[in-house]
C-alpha cells in the first residue's frame, strides 16, 4: 500500500487532526526528499532502475523506513510544541500518540521490510526519552535526516560526497512543515483533548 500525502489543511485542534498531519507531512517529505535524491542521481537512467527487482525491493524499504522516521520526527516536534510548559512525560506520551495515530493506516505496510515492526518499536521507545529543554529546531529533525542518508539506495561512495547536500534538503522541507505546524497548531485545544483520554488510558 503507498502512502498518501492528501491533506486537506485545518485547524491542528484536536489528536486525530494533529496525527492526520504529521502523517501527510512525513509522507510528503519523505516522498520528495528521497524519490528527488534517487532521481538527481540516476539522471536519464531513473526510469529504467524500475525494471530492476533488487532496486524496486531496495526503494520500497527505503521509502518506509524515511517515512516512519519523519513520522517520529514530526510528532515529536508537534507535541512539544503543544507541550511547552508543561511536563515532560505529558509531551512524551502525546508524542507517542501522535505517532500511532499517524501510523494507523498503515498496518501490515507492503513491501517495508522484515524489520519494519522492530523499527517502529525502537521510534516508540525515542519518544518515550527525555529531551532536552531547549531543542534546537533542526537537531528535532536529525532522525529523518539519518534515515534519507542510510536508506537511500545509492551506492556509499556517493553517499559520502552527498551526505551535507542531502541533509540540507530535507532540513528545508521541514523549515516549511514547522511553518505550518506554527500557523495551524492550537495548543491548549490539543492538550485539553489528549488529557481526558490519557487519563482514561492510566485509569
Amino acid at each position: 500500500m503507498p502512502f498518501s500525502t492528501r491533506w486537506r489543511e485545518e485547524p491542528l485542534d484536536k489528536v486525530e487532526s494533529a496525527s492526520r498531519f504529521v502523517s501527510a507531512k512525513a509522507s510528503f517529505v519523505a516522498q520528495t526528499t528521497l524519490y528527488g535524491y534517487v532521481r538527481t542521481r540516476a539522471g536519464t537512467r531513473y526510469t529504467a532502475l524500475f525494471d530492476d527487482d533488487l532496486f524496486v525491493q531496495s526503494l520500497n524499504i527505503a521509502k518506509w523506513q524515511v517515512f516512519l522516521a519523519c513520522t517520529a520526527d514530526l510528532a515529536g516536534f508537534v507535541a512539544a510544541s503543544v507541550c511547552a510548559g508543561t511536563d515532560r512525560e505529558t509531551e512524551a506520551r502525546l508524542a507517542l500518540a501522535l505517532f500511532r495515530g499517524a501510523l494507523a493506516d498503515y498496518p501490515e505496510p507492503e513491501g517495508a521490510g522484515p524489520d519494519w515492526e522492530e523499527e517502529v518499536g525502537r521510534a516508540e521507545t525515542r519518544l518515550l526519552q527525555a529531551r532536552p529543554d531547549t531543542p534546537d529546531a533542526d537537531a528535532a529533525f536529525r532522525g529523518s535526516a539519518d534515515a534519507l542518508v542510510h536508506w537511500a539506495p545509492i551506492s556509499d561512495e556517493l553517499k559520502v560526497l552527498d551526505e551535507g547536500i542531502v541533509r540540507n534538503s530535507i532540513r528545508f522541507k521541514w523549515r516549511d512543515v514547522r511553518e505550518r505546524t506554527a500557523a495551524l497548531l492550537r495548543a491548549e485545544a490539543v492538550l485539553q483533548d489528549f488529557r481526558p483520554a490519557a487519563a482514561a488510558v492510566g485509569d
